[in-house]
């Protein structure tokens, strides 16, 4: 006894009509150069799917079909390309050779570019090394000057008595130059 099954469509199956508003959607970003996740996003908000789902239909069902649509999508996208990018007034030969030397050029001054980069990190290496160096003389420098004007201060200190006695040897020699300058003092006195 074989059981009959019933084939069920699923509420949110993919329709021929998603499938090809899928397709033309992924097909206009790859001849404007975008990518498939823009696309997958464009047509989830499109057709009411999530961006992954979009993806899977793709990669999974669609793009094998699609194989020579993809290609003129492609070939389309480069002559946009290509058109965009030279004078319609060239030929293709000749737009051929400016590409290259244009691209040689622009090779070559990359090549420059990075070479002067290059000299400036040098240089800006050394700078900082010297720099460094200069720091180090200076702060050994500063620490010498400390330690002398330590040096200097603990010398510079007076004692007590020493300022006492300082102090009566100056007084002396003031009352002498008083006494001196004092014209009614007797001379001897002074003495």
């Amino acid at each position: 006894m074989q059981s009959a099954q019933k084939w069920v469509t699923r509420s949110d199956a993919w329709t021929p009509a998603d499938d090809e508003r899928l397709a033309e959607i992924v097909l206009d970003h790859i001849r404007t150069g975008s990518t498939q996740l823009k696309a997958f996003e464009q047509a989830g908000n499109e057709l009411g799917r999530t961006s992954a789902a979009c993806g899977y239909r793709w990669n999974g069902v669609l793009r094998k079909d699609r194989r020579a649509d993809i290609e003129t999508a492609k070939q389309a996208r480069k002559a946009a390309q290509k058109a965009s990018s030279s004078p319609a007034v060239r030929e293709p030969q000749q737009d051929t050779s400016a590409v290259t030397v244009s691209s040689a050029d622009s090779m070559k001054e990359v090549i420059q570019f990075l070479q002067t980069y290059d000299e400036q990190y040098q240089s800006l290496r050394q700078r900082i090394q010297d720099l460094e160096s200069e720091k180090d003389t200076l702060v050994k420098r500063v620490h010498e000057l400390e330690s002398s004007t330590v040096s200097l201060v603990d010398a510079a200190e007076v004692t007590p008595e020493q300022l006492e006695q300082d102090s009566r040897t100056l007084f002396a020699i003031m009352e002498r130059a008083r006494k001196l300058l004092d014209p009614g003092t007797p001379k001897a006195q002074t003495e």
